[in-house]
């Protein structure tokens, strides 16, 4: 079987050919560099398999996946199945949710892939949760009975404060956004909006800042600490919310392109107690396990299940 995977963000594609059993290097793509999603892979193609003879496309998108032609949260391709069957000659190809790759990875990571934040133990068969701030904020889940992954949209929940501070930090997320959506926080965009109502709220004269200058100011800028700081915290508890929503006792795993890059400075012990605060249940979430994915692709395991599983 050869079978090219690609994984899609917002900012970046990421393509591999996977040959058999094993796939090999990727090739990232600048979403922005590329008016449609068939141009890209045509580049992919040309680099990752020149000889041609790909019989299966496997893409995650970031995006639900409903209704072709899929229409990108955030970015601005459209990509039909039946289009890219049709350009480039594969048999089969499969449209998923990133985050559904993302959940497919899960039985195929190796501890040595997992970085754990505090205690707790999977409960044998119990759901797993995948979650993750990118250029958007995902989520998926994974039954390891019948090993089905369940796409949601569960990033665009509601983000919820827990005193005064974070009150005055989701009103001003609303006044700046419309909606105190989890994504206007838990995201790259999100990371910036965060250094903005924290430089409003204390009046402070700083620059605008993207999610990336916001990490590289936070060790002498106390606007971008603050942020980064509400940030992680705001994750904890979503995490934590989104694990009891889901019943997640198989353990919740923190991926994306945020978080692995922040774990030198992710305070675990803070982080684990903001992911258990929620009274009356404690003693539930306590037990389940939440651990930071830091595989370089995690969703090219997921991928290549997903390819294997199309071939079937």
């Amino acid at each position: 079987m050869k079978a090219l995977l690609a994984d899609i963000g917002g900012t970046n594609a990421r393509f591999a050919l996977l040959r058999g059993a094993v796939h090999g290097p990727h090739l990232i793509l600048p979403v922005a560099g590329f008016a449609t999603v068939e141009d890209a892979v045509a580049r992919a193609l040309g680099h990752l398999a020149p000889e041609g003879g790909v019989e299966t496309a496997v893409l995650a998108l970031a995006g639900p996946v409903v209704t072709e032609p899929v229409r990108m949260t955030n970015a601005p391709w459209e990509v039909s199945a039946a289009a890219l069957g049709a350009r480039f000659g594969f048999g089969r190809v499969r449209l998923v949710n990133d985050f559904l790759a993302q959940a497919y990875a899960l039985p195929h990571l190796a501890s040595d892939d997992l970085l754990p934040i505090g205690g707790g133990r999977a409960a044998t068969g119990a759901p797993m949760l995948v979650l993750g701030p990118g250029t958007g904020l995902g989520m998926a889940g994974f039954l390891p009975g019948p090993g089905l992954a369940i796409s949601t949209e569960g990033g665009h929940a509601g983000l919820a404060p827990t005193d005064a501070r974070e009150d005055a930090v989701v009103a001003a997320l609303r006044a700046r956004c419309g909606r105190a959506g989890a994504e206007e926080a838990l995201s790259g965009r999100g990371l910036a909006n965060l250094h903005a109502i924290v430089a409003g709220l204390r009046g402070a004269a700083v620059p605008e800042r993207d999610a990336a200058e916001v990490v590289a100011a936070a060790a002498h800028c106390a606007v971008a600490a603050e942020a980064l700081d509400l940030f992680l915290d705001f994750c904890a508890g979503f995490a934590g919310d989104m694990a009891l929503a889901w019943g997640a006792r198989g353990g919740v795993f923190l991926a994306g392109g945020i978080l692995p890059r922040l774990a030198a400075r992710l305070d675990s012990s803070r982080f684990r107690a903001r992911f258990e605060a929620k009274a009356p249940m404690q003693d539930w979430i306590a037990g389940v396990p939440l651990r930071l994915v830091m595989h370089e692709a995690p969703a090219f395991l997921g991928l290549a299940a997903l390819a294997r599983l199309t071939e079937a």
